[in-house]
């Protein structure tokens, strides 16, 4: 089951709305992260049980 975004942001301390080039999607409780380009092309993807973890996970395969 695909859940909203909106519904799963409340234990966020950011507003992950409020990130430019990020795509963020979560399907039954799993997080992706996806940084993309101006056209929207996906670059580079982080994975994660929060929206921190796969922030965190996005930021790490990045360096």
């Amino acid at each position: 089951m695909i859940e909203t975004l909106e519904e799963n942001i409340k234990s966020c301390s950011i507003n992950p709305m409020d990130l430019k080039h990020l795509r963020i999607e979560v399907l039954n409780s799993e997080y992706t992260v996806a940084l993309t380009d101006l056209d929207g092309i996906e670059i580079l993807k982080g994975y994660g049980n929060s929206i921190e973890e796969a922030i965190n996970d996005l930021h790490h395969n990045l360096i």
